[in-house]
């Protein structure tokens, strides 16, 4: 996944029943700091659930905002997609019995519907899985039933829960009054559940509120202890974790309780995975790496077991074979995975070029040979996946970055991917390189587009202040949070292979909606890169020693 330039503002709710073993009882709310020993699920007696129990889940997941795509949050449609995937392979899950609400159809009609779906189908002697992942805020005031200690309810944001206009005081939108669910109608309709467990986990990337009148700026973990306070019941445990500062840090807690749940946290070894042991999984984890602060709210007698342990193979090492290549001509490439439990693997291949297929099955560690061949001109990123036999599939590889040429010749090239520069009418990016070829046809950049109807400017310089040897436009569609390779033709430029030339990346457009793929630790020696905040009026790149924008250059 790359890093984005952007402050990220978000929240994914968990939402669990089982039954299991163990509680933690600490004051009012209940925030475990200490790691305790899970001691197995005696009251199943040594079964996942009872004679009679069925496992049902809902699955919201907003992650795209109407009219914001600035507060799109790929990640939560990542995770949810994980999950919805992981849940099946224990056997007491059904896929028949998971209900998935997302993006545009995450609005507040259908997520009302679904949770009526999930009273309607559980029962008493059900589990029940609610899993929600959006953005989420206080409000300022405490609406009926007025319940609020600090006079503030606590808000989640659907597909249109911000509205479509600037907001005065911040780059942040304005929340939408009529587009939000509140914590006391989750609430409400948790209380409506029958299931004989109940489980929230709240993954909070939080803000510390918008500046607007219908929010209010407060300690993000006052937020999301107020939050998940509110939800507190019966049978029910309630795991949360929110960042220390503004910075966004995707959905990592929700991504360590999936593995948690995987079979990583199964601590005392039975096979089964509750809930808490995947929090304690998460847990120092999360803090190691984000500094977020998880915390648990227990009222479950016993540990609330969700799935049976199935690890799934690792993350296959980067597709290796030829980088550089000719159209319409076959290329093998080599992957590898393992199995910590020994099962056969096979591969989803992703070509980049919209085929995506699967390969037979590999015993654990064996190397697999994958063949391709490219019908167009470009560059292409190759990736894989692998899945086990028993159905458990681990994360999408690296990708290995190609280049396949048919009426041009390959001169300049940097394709390592770390970060995303923003650029628009005032935030121009520019790459330097040193070319070998004596001419220039053809610029091939990585970007993104996470708004539709706006455009990306190229062009090519031989100073950076100087005038354009060359410019090419392309106006772009949504990309869907992914980098996509754009060319940019024009009639060939002669240049003097040794000097130094320039790209230089604009839009027309301001605001926010576009990018420019770049990497980390200096990859290519031959060039830097530089930003202007002025429109190209002055330019620096003190910041910017270790950065390379991903580019081709054709002849």
């Amino acid at each position: 996944m790359k890093r984005m330039l952007i402050a990220a503002f978000c929240i994914s709710i968990l939402l669990s029943l089982s039954g299991g073993t163990s509680t933690v009882d600490v004051g009012k709310y209940v925030v475990d700091t200490q790691l305790k020993e899970i001691q197995g699920n005696e009251s199943a007696g040594g079964n996942i659930a009872g004679s009679g129990t069925e496992y049902w889940a809902l699955i919201v997941a907003v992650g795209v905002y109407a009219n914001n795509p600035d507060m799109d949050r790929p990640s939560m449609l990542v995770e949810s997609e994980k999950l919805r995937k992981m849940l099946p392979v224990s056997s007491n899950w059904n896929e028949s019995h998971i209900k998935v609400i997302e993006g545009e159809n995450a609005t507040v009609p259908n997520i009302i519907e679904g949770f009526r779906w999930l009273d309607k189908m559980e029962d008493e002697d059900d589990i029940s899985l609610i899993y929600l992942t959006t953005h989420g805020f206080p409000i300022l005031f405490d609406l009926p039933p007025f319940d609020e200690a600090d006079g503030m309810d606590e808000a989640l944001a659907t597909y249109r829960g911000f509205l479509p206009f600037p907001n005065p005081w911040s780059w942040e939108p304005l929340a939408n009054p009529f587009a939000i669910i509140t914590d006391d109608e989750i609430n409400f309709f948790l209380n409506r559940l029958e299931s004989k467990g109940i489980a929230l986990i709240v993954d909070s990337c939080h803000s510390g509120g918008f500046n607007d009148n219908w929010s209010y700026s407060k300690a993000a973990e006052n937020w999301a202890e107020g939050f998940a306070g509110e939800l507190q019941g019966r049978n029910r445990v309630i795991v949360t974790s929110v960042p220390e500062d503004k910075t966004s840090y995707g959905s990592f807690f929700s991504n360590y309780i999936i593995k948690g749940l995987q079979g990583y946290g199964d601590s005392n070894g039975d096979g089964m995975c509750s809930l808490e042991e995947a929090f304690y999984y998460a847990k120092p984890r999360i803090e190691s790496e984000t500094g977020m602060h998880p915390q648990i709210f227990d009222d479950y007698p016993g540990e609330l077991v969700l799935t049976e342990k199935e690890l799934p193979p690792s993350q296959p090492e980067k597709p290796y074979g030829q980088e550089i290549g000719k159209t319409n001509t076959t290329y093998t490439y080599q992957v590898i995975s393992s199995d910590p439990e020994g099962d056969n693997i096979k591969y989803l291949v992703d070509w980049g070029d919209g085929n995506k297929e699967w390969t037979d099955f590999y015993p654990s560690g064996e190397v697999a040979s994958i063949t391709h061949s490219w019908n167009k001109e470009g560059t292409y990123e190759i990736s894989v996946m692998a899945k086990d036999e028993k159905g458990a599939e681990g994360g999408w590889s690296d990708p290995a970055i190609v280049t396949m040429t048919d009426t041009h010749a390959v001169d300049q090239r940097q394709v390592d991917q770390e970060w995303i520069f923003h650029i628009n009418n005032t935030r121009w990016c520019a790459q330097s390189f040193v070319p070998t070829l004596d001419s220039i046809s053809k610029i091939e950049l990585g970007v993104m587009a996470w708004d539709s109807g706006r455009n990306i400017i190229v062009s090519l310089r031989d100073r950076l202040d100087g005038e354009d040897l060359a410019k090419a436009e392309v106006n772009m569609e949504e990309t869907g949070w992914n980098v996509e390779w754009v060319s940019f033709e024009f009639p060939a430029v002669n240049v003097i292979p040794g000097n130094t030339y320039y790209i230089v990346c604009r839009s027309s457009n301001d605001g926010w909606g576009t990018g420019w793929a770049a990497s980390g630790e200096n990859p290519y020696a031959n060039g830097e890169f530089y930003t202007s905040d002025d429109g190209g009026k002055n330019w620096g790149n003190q910041h910017w020693k270790d950065v390379d924008g991903c580019f081709v250059t054709y002849k």
